[in-house]
């Protein structure tokens, strides 16, 4: 039996979809044209090769120059440099077409937190865009102005140690800028730049203050990871942060009504960022704690407080703000903190009980005093917490464990014993193996 001859397509055929490739190249709106290969036949036109399996080459991402953080400067001096410099490679990357540019407020990167400066870098990026980039129009973090795809930038503040040394206060606070084209959902500008340790307010917004977790759930991490150096340009954002942007615009609302004083209408915004959120998103398990307390409604309260405790265990880890005195195993006695204290307990006792895991308390120091001091202060702060919760469940005493890390870990390192590093004098309960 005779092996039937392959039919070629008609000449006719082959420069017709050649022609039709070559006008839709020249239609496109991805950039200019890169040099031709001879050899490739025109991508998109599969009439026109005889390989049915052929893939026209993809090309190569343009080599870039490592980001390199300068010399530590004045704050504002540090942003307005860095801000110049990633407005002016977006214009590049992206053309000089008029674009929506929207902010979802920058954090420090060490604790998901908003500080003082951080809002003054967001105002001072706002102010920048507005005076020298008239293209670039700021709008504000809204779901409707999401639905519009503009670009978004995002950015963290950070207490770094440049020399990385264990135990030794920070000596600069590193920016990280980033655009993310929502279009596209891939990163097209980044920059980094160096901010003195004088010139930088860490102070937490109130939000952030009164609340008693600073996890840093797969949301907050979404952000960070996004911003800094996990991703380079054209590499495409965190999914999980993406997706999250809609709850992250009531979030928005909710927190500025929060720190506006305006409990009511935040514990409503938090409600319904609730439908909107991952379930263990603790910027709104938080926010209705706080809210539900404010507002006297207890139960409402300790549900919430409840899953916040929950989320954590179930990610091995729960670092809560039990916060203490200056030097000793003293809570800190601000206002309400000794009954909210009671209820954390309380809550913490009976969702530890609920499972079969062990937990490690660790306690921790801010730098102040002797390393030795500060590891044994930690632990005793450890040991205290452990004894307030066996108190409450005699059957913990046989799955909890403590231990100290003095200032090691800690999260601003400034040493100033006040609100801007009281999360270095906290207490952590981590999840480990019951030996």
């Amino acid at each position: 039996m005779k092996t039937p001859m392959k039919t070629r397509p008609p000449l006719k055929r082959i420069i017709s979809a050649t022609l039709l490739s070559l006008g839709l190249a020249a239609c496109s709106n991805l950039g200019p044209p890169v040099a031709s290969t001879s050899a490739a036949p025109a991508a998109g036109s599969q009439g026109a090769t005889a390989d049915p399996d052929y893939e026209a080459p993809v090309a190569a991402r343009p080599v870039r120059k490592p980001l390199v953080a300068p010399a530590p400067i004045k704050f504002e001096d540090a942003i307005t440099r860095a801000g110049d410099q990633l407005f002016e490679d977006t214009l590049a990357e992206l053309g000089t077409g008029k674009r929506a540019v929207v902010i979802d407020p920058l954090i420090d990167a060490n604790t998901g937190a908003q500080t003082v400066s951080t809002v003054k870098m967001g105002q001072q990026l706002e102010a920048l865009l507005r005076k020298r980039y008239t293209n670039l129009s700021i709008k504000p973090l809204t779901r409707q102005t999401l639905a519009e795809q503009p670009l978004l930038l995002i950015g963290t503040l950070t207490p770094v140690n440049v020399e990385r040394a264990i135990d030794t206060p920070p000596d600069a606070f590193r920016v990280w800028l980033t655009v993310i084209d929502l279009r596209t959902k891939r990163v097209v500008a980044k920059q980094i730049d160096r901010a003195t340790v004088a010139s930088v307010n860490p102070e937490p917004l109130p939000y952030f203050r009164d609340s008693p977790s600073w996890h840093k759930d797969k949301t907050v991490m979404g952000y960070i990871n996004s911003c800094q150096v996990n991703t380079q340009i054209g590499d495409p954002a965190d999914p999980d942060y993406l997706s999250r942007l809609p709850a992250a615009a009531v979030l928005n609302e909710a927190l500025i009504a929060y720190n506006d004083g305006k409990v009511v209408d935040a514990n409503r915004l938090y409600k319904e960022a609730a439908g909107l959120a991952d379930s263990g998103d603790l910027r709104v398990l938080n926010g209705l704690y706080l809210t539900n307390w404010q507002l006297g409604q207890r139960d409402a309260a300790q549900d919430a407080f409840g899953k916040l405790v929950a989320s954590g265990l179930e990610a091995k880890r729960l670092p809560m703000k039990l916060l203490f005195k200056p030097g000793t195993t003293t809570f800190n006695d601000v206002g309400d903190l000794p009954t909210q204290y009671q209820l954390w307990l309380a809550t913490m006792a009976r969702e530890a009980g609920k499972t079969p895991a062990c937990m490690k308390v660790v306690g921790h120091t801010s730098r102040t005093g002797s390393a030795s001091t500060n590891e044994r202060l930690s632990l005793r702060r450890a040991e205290a917490v452990a004894k307030l919760l066996e108190n409450r469940d005699t059957k913990l005493r046989a799955r909890l464990s403590v231990g100290g890390a003095g200032s090691r870990e800690a999260l601003i390192g400034l040493g100033t014993d006040d609100q801007r590093d009281a999360l270095d004098r906290r207490v952590e309960f981590r999840v480990v193996d019951c030996i």
